[in-house]
């Protein structure tokens, strides 16, 4: 229903255009997910020089009374 409405109000171009568009973004999403994903699995030469090697991952726990 949504889809038939749509035919009738949007010109044909603009239909087209819009599509497009659509197209343009999921790929550019994806394009972003993909770098972001090579990123996450840092060397250990960036590792060591940038010092964190012996840095604790999660701060330590803080008992609240």
């Amino acid at each position: 229903m949504l889809g038939a409405s749509f035919n009738e109000m949007v010109p044909p171009e603009a239909q087209k255009h819009l599509s497009n568009a659509q197209r343009e973004l999921l790929l550019a999403f994806a394009l972003t997910l993909e770098h972001n994903a090579r990123r996450a699995a840092p060397t250990s030469t960036r590792t060591r020089r940038r010092g964190t090697r012996n840095a604790p991952r999660q701060p330590s726990r803080v008992d609240l009374e």
